[in-house]
């Protein structure tokens, strides 16, 4: 796992939050701050976070069937609960980073919503939510006490479309390269083995974790981890 190469922290920051993957599967930290640049995803997080009965009473409610699906599918929401619950179908999105997506078919997604809301508000109520760029993430993150500060990045792969609305080009990777350097922190990023992450790691005089294969139709590639200190040992090690 990942996270078993990440130091000690106080402080965590994650520019990229996404579905959530690494922070409800990591231990968490006194202090976090994370961002994501969807609007989707930052709506329901913050809905969740502030409005989660009201959220929990519309989910409750609400008919789960093909026409609703259909009819999202076309239109789109501005009431924030309509808008987060029209996003989990939607999306399938990855609830909890668990793994386990809301979904019609034979399971009940009502019991898995209703089951993973409570401990998500228990992991989310007193993170700090953002909805911008890395680079202005950066600046809200005021950082200032960066011995105690750990910078996880897992950011849209080089070279991949990943689903997002825009293509993380060489200068995005470049200038997120320069402010994690800048920043002073400890810091990992999540990557593939493309040639141009390599070239800025070695530029940059940085440890490179091979993590494994991954798999689609189109083509195979190596996973790697990015970071700017040496990994302790461990029991497990």
């Amino acid at each position: 796992m990942i996270q078993t190469k990440f130091p000690e922290h106080k402080i965590y920051l994650e520019p990229f939050f996404g579905a959530g993957g690494m922070f409800f599967n990591k231990r968490k930290a006194k202090y976090n701050m994370v961002n994501d640049l969807d609007s989707d995803v930052f709506n329901l997080y913050q809905v969740l976070k502030n409005d989660k009965d009201n959220l929990v009473k519309e989910f409750e409610i609400m008919p789960i069937h093909s026409d609703l699906l259909k009819h999202w599918k076309e239109h789109k929401e501005i009431d924030p609960i309509k808008k987060a619950l029209r996003f989990l179908f939607l999306s399938n999105f990855t609830f909890m980073g668990s793994g386990e997506i809301i979904k019609t078919g034979t399971e009940n997604p009502k019991s898995i919503f209703l089951d993973r809301v409570e401990m998500t508000f228990k992991m989310i109520f007193d993170v700090q939510f953002l909805n911008c760029d890395f680079r202005r993430f950066f600046i809200e993150a005021r950082i200032n006490d960066a011995q105690n500060t750990f910078i996880y990045c897992d950011p849209p792969y080089l070279g991949t479309n990943d689903n997002y609305e825009t293509s993380f080009t060489e200068q995005d990777s470049e200038d997120l390269f320069n402010l994690l350097m800048q920043s002073k922190c400890k810091f990992a990023l999540s990557e593939f083995d493309h040639p141009f992450i390599l070239e800025q790691a070695q530029k940059n005089g940085l440890n490179t974790i091979i993590i494994g294969e991954r798999q689609n139709l189109k083509n195979r590639r190596t996973e790697i981890l990015i970071t700017n200190y040496e990994q302790q040992p461990t029991l497990f090690s």
